[in-house]
């Protein structure tokens, strides 16, 4: 800048066997049926239909752990506790750092949840590994219907085919920018017409030495993360079939070379050495970041702690070569294939992913609804009263999001082009040198991914 089967076969036999008994006597005869024949067809009830079995499932979550204080995601937990007194959910909430290597640890030892939100980059490695099972069994049995959801926010977790995953929660990335600091240095607003140039021009005239030290007390923006520099200039970190790695064609030099000028050319964003003092995040609310780019993640914390500037949100700009482009992120529950309780699981897959749990968190001012009901109708009524003022920017932005290519190895493929990166932030190699050895070490993994 960060399933379920028997459950609902067993109701289905109960609700036909109640609607049956209930509508024998005036289908069958005029006259009052006799109490003990009464009694003996509701025992035969009984015996057709016996009450459904309590489940408990095991959940796990990384969702609204940092940033929502009013605990977002145990009230929906709690929420569906509450419609579903038959599922008991034994639910843990993990901080994002931990979580994915604490969840691998436990699928290695046999003891993995039942249900688990994963970001994209989870999801495609635990599908691949075949950790997550395919929902579109679940959801063709059920009559799910997936048309509620934003079609972008499902295609993101799809696998070969499968569904692996249901979005729970989407963003986007839009900048913030402090109206103190543009007003102290005699410049207009940012807004949704503002190209590369521009930025930069804001950048340097907001950057400041405030007491003549030679260190950098205010910024004038900060860096996204890589793959946003890739996506400005329409670059790929590999092909179309995933073959071979695209890492040192033009686009993809401009855009990372942009990045890195931030820092060691222009110096309008902060080092390596000045994020390890202090981060991004802090400085913003701290005043020291002019233009931050971040997403409605944010919302909760920069709402209760930033008292001493104003502060509102337009659209990142214009990259470099004239594209205009922000992330789509989204989070998503899965149902672990080693689940004994899938149909338990699926039920609470649809409570938590759909419109009563994505509601809220709406509520809350947790992210973006992937269900379009919700978002389209409670997003901004969530936003009244809250910063930035200009919320619709978060939608707007919808319109040029775009997602991080999905591979099974992304992960590793991701931390090689980051490491690469990290180098030559540092000054130790150039960009084009960057970009060829991380594609000397991705192009044997695409070529074992075969």
């Amino acid at each position: 800048m960060k399933t379920r089967v028997t459950i609902f076969v067993v109701s289905i036999l109960i609700v036909l066997s109640v609607l049956l008994g209930a509508c024998a006597p005036a289908v069958q005869t005029a006259e009052p049926v006799a109490a003990n024949d009464a009694q003996e067809s509701n025992e035969v009830v009984a015996e057709e239909a016996p009450a459904a079995k309590p489940v408990t499932i095991k959940v796990v979550s990384f969702l609204t752990y940092d940033e929502n204080k009013e605990g977002a995601e145990a009230a929906v937990v709690a929420a569906f506790q509450a419609a579903h007194p038959e599922i008991t959910v034994d639910f843990q909430l993990l901080p994002y750092a931990d979580y994915f290597t604490s969840l691998k640890t436990w699928i290695a030892g046999g003891t993995a949840p039942d249900v688990a939100s994963l970001d994209l980059a989870m999801l495609q490695e635990m599908a691949a590994s075949g950790s997550l099972a395919d929902l579109n069994p679940m959801i063709e049995a059920d009559s799910y219907d997936l048309s509620a959801y934003y079609q972008s926010t499902l295609d993101m977790f799809q696998n070969n085919g499968g569904q692996f995953g249901l979005p729970a929660s989407y963003s986007n990335v839009v900048l913030y920018y402090n109206k103190n600091l543009f007003d102290a240095a005699g410049l207009p607003y940012p807004d949704a017409t503002m190209d590369w140039d521009t930025f930069m021009s804001y950048n340097k005239q907001l950057t400041q030495d405030t007491n003549g030290d030679g260190t950098i007390d205010i910024f004038g923006t900060s860096r996204l993360w890589w793959p946003y520099y890739m996506l400005m200039t329409g670059a790929t970190p590999f092909n179309a079939d995933a073959t071979a790695c695209t890492l040192t064609d033009q686009k993809a030099i401009d855009g990372f070379q942009a990045m890195v000028d931030l820092t060691l050319t222009d110096k309008v964003a902060p080092s390596v050495n000045d994020l390890a003092a202090q981060d991004d995040w802090h400085m913003f609310e701290g005043g020291r970041i002019a233009m931050y780019p971040i997403g409605p993640w944010s919302i909760s914390e920069f709402n209760d702690v930033i008292t001493e500037f104003d502060w509102d949100a337009t659209t990142l700009p214009f990259g470099p070569t004239g594209e205009k482009a922000t992330f789509l992120f989204a989070n998503a529950y899965s149902v672990l294939s080693s689940s004994t309780q899938q149909e338990a699981a699926f039920e609470f897959m649809k409570f938590v992913t759909g419109a009563e749990g994505d509601q809220i968190r709406q509520d809350a001012g947790f992210e973006i609804a992937p269900i379009k009901s919700v978002a389209e109708s409670s997003f901004l009524k969530a936003m009244e009263g809250k910063k930035p003022a200009n919320s619709a920017v978060f939608l707007d932005s919808a319109a040029f999001a775009k997602s991080v290519p999905t591979h099974a190895r992304w992960s590793e493929i991701a931390d090689i082009i980051s490491g690469e990166l990290d180098s030559a932030l540092l000054g130790d190699i150039t960009v084009p040198e960057a970009m060829q050895a991380a594609c000397d070490q991705i192009n044997p993994i695409l070529a074992e991914s075969k």
